[in-house]
């Protein structure tokens, strides 16, 4: 284990790639799990703490293993359980990069604009990103 402190942005991603596993023990204040998103984008396995901000992008079992937050024991065998096992760590680092795809900001603004559109009972009106010569949409 190795503590590097605080890292620049453009190296974390390398960072991420190396690591055997991402260990994340948060304990609350999570409102979203960017930085799992972050460690699946480059295959890496997670342990995290399960709540309520990680259980919305992590599921347990698929691309890592949750945690109850607190308990010391059931972190370390769920660290010993992924480095233990590469087969598992591999299959896991896998289903995160497709995990994290689906946050893709174009997929997310998709999702966002198909929402208001819904809301507002309109689905059929055009979205402008799909034709670039269109100044405004009314909706």
């Amino acid at each position: 284990m190795v503590f590097l402190g605080k890292v620049s942005l453009d190296d974390l991603p390398r960072y991420y790639k190396t690591a055997d596993v991402y260990c994340s023990p948060a304990v609350s204040g999570e409102s979203f799990g960017i930085v799992l998103l972050e460690a699946m984008a480059v295959g890496t396995a997670i342990v995290a703490t399960d709540i309520s901000g990680y259980r919305t992008v992590l599921t347990n079992g698929k691309e890592g293993l949750l945690v109850r937050p607190r308990k010391s024991k059931p972190l370390a065998d769920a660290i010993s359980c992924i480095l233990s096992d590469k087969e598992l760590r591999s299959g896991m680092g896998a289903n995160g990069i497709i995990t994290s795809q689906q946050y893709d900001w174009n997929k997310v603004a998709r999702r966002v604009y198909d929402y208001y559109l819904e809301v507002l009972g309109k689905r059929n009106v055009t979205n402008p990103a799909d034709d670039e010569e269109k100044s405004e949409v009314l909706v």
